[in-house]
């Protein structure tokens, strides 16, 4: 069995989602201020989940290997859940940024989301 080595450096791949995680704060405040905060959540995941579909559909196939597919059944409680998750915790996200500083959405949200859960 042979490993191939990454093409990139752990810590470069961790200080790029540090810097994109810690922007998302301000950078959803700004766009706030100009749409809805429905409008910029429905932009920015429905963005992301294009963006995924892409990358699923062109490397799916070399990630999937010989495993076994989920049956849909199955596949129903985790799919509502991160539907959900992701609907309910970005929806508050906007909505909060549209009535505070984004500074204090960067304060509260990480010490709030532990709680919460």
């Amino acid at each position: 069995m042979t490993r191939t080595k990454a093409p990139t450096s752990p810590y470069i791949l961790l200080s790029i989602t540090m810097v994109l995680w810690g922007s998302a704060f301000s950078s959803s405040k700004s766009v706030v201020e100009h749409v809805p905060h429905s409008v910029a959540a429905l932009l920015r995941f429905g963005g992301a989940a294009l963006a995924l579909l892409m990358v699923l559909a062109l490397f799916g196939k070399r990630f999937g290997g010989g495993q076994k597919k989920t049956p849909p059944r199955a596949a129903g409680r985790p799919a509502l859940a991160g539907i959900v998750g992701v609907f309910a915790y970005n929806g508050f996200f906007f909505w909060g940024l549209s009535l505070a500083p984004s500074l204090d959405a960067g304060i509260l949200i990480p010490v709030m989301s532990p709680v919460l859960v």
